[in-house]
C-alpha cells in the first residue's frame, strides 16, 4: 500500500497553568505549576494514497486537534506524521483572509500562503471567481461580505489549487442549496479522480457515502479503525447507550415499592429471545425476528391485565410500544407468558432500553413497571442510516 498520509505515534499535549502570565514567560518564573491536558495520545493511523479516509468522533475528542497537525498550524508534542504530495485544507473556511483587502486580493494572498505562484493563480483564478459566484463583489473589501459569501470564496479557493491530498471538516453546507450541491459535486469529482482526502464530520451518512476507510477517535486516542461502514455503525451504537444508569432507572419506576407486598400483579421476569433458537439473545441485526417474554402473575383473584411493551432510546425517546389492551386481547390468567413476537425487527444501529409495562384492563393503571434483563443491541452493517429501516419500493416517471 502506498501511504499518502503516515501519523506514529502522535500526541499533543496542552497546559493550563494556574498563572496566566507563566503561558508567555514560563521561563522567568521557576518551578511554575501547570495541568497537562493532552488533547491527542499514541495515534497511529496510515491512509493509502487515492483513497478517502473518514474521522468521527465526540465534540472534544480530538479531531480537530489532528485536522490543525496535518494542515501545519499547530505543531504535536511527540510522534510524527508524513503528507505526500501537495495539500490543500477546508477547515475554518476564510480564517486567512484580511478583512481589509478586496476579494480578489483575498484569493491571490490565500493561494501564497498555501505555496502556489501568482503566474499559478492567474490560470486558476477565472475558476475561483466562476465556481463562487461572486463576480460582481469580487474587489469589494471582504468586510462588507456575508459570513457566506466569505465561506464561498474560501471554498472556492482551496479546492481550485487541484491537491493531491485535501482535508476537509464539516463544510459541505456553505452558503446556498444551489451552492452546497456545487459543492458536494465537487468533492465527488475529487473522489473520482482518485485523490487523497481526510474527511471529519459528524454526519454519519457523509461519512459512509464518502470514505471508504474512518478512525473513530474518543479522548484523544483511536477507539477503533476499520472500513467506513464498520466504524460509523459502531459508532452509532455508542452515541445511543445508555450506560450505568440501568439500575437507578429500575429503582424509580412506578411499581417497585410493590414488590414486597404479597397480593399485587407483578412482572417476575422479562428477557429477549431468538425465536429461530429459542435462545436468550440481546445482540441482532435490522430485519431479524425477535420475541420478548415476560413472565408474570396476577392478585388472587385475579383481575384484567394488560402488558404493554415499549423500545426506548437512551435519550428516553419511545420508538415503539404494543400493548395487549390496544391489539384487543384479554388477559385475566392467574400466573403466565406474554410473547410480543416482532417477526422482523425494523430498528437500526443502537442500543435499546425494553420496558414492560403491567397495568389494568384498560391499559391506564400502572401495576408494575420493569426493565428487561439486559439491553437489545441492534448491529447494522449496511450503510441505511435512521432509526428505523423502514419498507419500502421505489417507482421513477421521467
Amino acid at each position: 500500500m502506498e501511504k499518502a498520509i503516515e501519523i506514529k505515534g502522535l500526541g499533543k499535549e496542552f497546559r493550563i497553568y494556574n498563572n496566566p502570565y507563566a503561558r508567555f514567560f514560563p521561563f522567568l518564573v521557576r518551578g511554575q505549576k501547570f495541568q497537562p491536558v493532552w488533547a491527542l495520545k499514541d495515534v497511529n493511523i496510515d491512509v493509502a494514497k487515492g483513497s478517502t479516509f473518514g474521522i468521527v468522533g465526540e465534540n472534544g475528542a480530538g479531531k480537530s486537534t489532528l485536522l490543525k497537525i496535518l494542515a501545519g498550524t499547530t505543531a504535536p508534542t511527540e510522534g510524527f506524521y508524513r503528507l505526500r504530495g501537495s495539500v490543500s485544507c477546508l477547515l475554518e473556511l476564510g480564517a486567512g483572509f484580511h478583512h481589509l483587502f478586496s476579494g480578489r486580493e483575498n484569493i491571490y494572498m490565500n493561494a501564497a500562503m498555501m505555496g502556489f505562484s501568482r503566474r499559478e493563480m492567474d490560470k486558476k483564478y477565472e475558476e475561483i471567481v466562476e465556481f463562487s459566484g461572486l463576480r460582481e463583489f469580487i474587489d469589494a473589501p471582504i468586510r462588507t461580505y456575508s459570513s457566506g459569501m466569505v465561506c464561498r470564496l474560501g471554498f472556492s479557493t482551496a479546492i481550485a489549487v487541484d491537491p493531491e491530498v485535501l482535508i476537509v471538516d464539516e463544510i459541505l453546507a456553505v452558503g446556498d442549496m444551489e451552492f452546497q450541491k456545487k459543492c458536494v459535486d465537487k468533492i465527488w469529482q475529487f473522489k473520482r479522480s482518485g485523490k487523497t482526502m481526510l474527511f471529519c464530520s459528524h454526519s454519519l451518512y457523509d461519512v459512509r457515502q464518502l470514505c471508504d476507510s474512518a478512525v473513530w477517535i474518543k479522548d484523544g486516542r483511536v477507539r477503533q479503525l476499520g472500513d467506513a461502514v464498520t466504524v460509523t455503525n459502531d459508532y452509532a451504537t455508542y452515541e445511543k447507550t445508555l450506560i450505568g444508569r440501568e439500575e437507578e432507572v429500575l429503582q424509580g419506576l412506578p411499581g417497585e415499592e410493590a414488590r414486597g407486598r404479597a397480593n399485587v400483579p407483578l412482572v417476575e421476569k422479562a428477557w429477549i429471545e431468538d425465536p429461530r433458537t429459542g435462545e436468550r439473545n440481546y445482540k441482532v441485526n435490522p430485519g431479524d425476528p425477535v420475541e420478548v417474554v415476560v413472565e408474570f402473575k396476577n392478585q388472587d383473584p385475579p383481575v384484567d391485565l394488560c402488558v404493554g411493551i415499549g423500545f426506548t432510546r437512551s435519550d428516553s425517546t419511545l420508538c415503539f410500544a404494543h400493548t395487549t389492551q390496544l391489539d384487543g386481547i384479554e388477559l385475566r390468567a392467574a400466573r403466565g407468558l406474554a410473547r410480543l413476537k416482532i417477526p422482523r425487527l425494523n430498528l437500526l444501529a443502537g442500543e435499546f432500553v425494553v420496558f414492560v409495562y403491567l397495568m389494568d384492563g384498560e391499559g391506564v393503571h400502572r401495576y408494575h413497571q420493569y426493565l428487561c434483563d439486559r439491553n437489545l443491541v441492534v448491529e447494522n452493517r449496511t450503510k441505511d442510516v435512521g432509526l428505523f429501516l423502514q419498507e419500502h419500493t421505489w417507482e421513477i416517471e421521467a
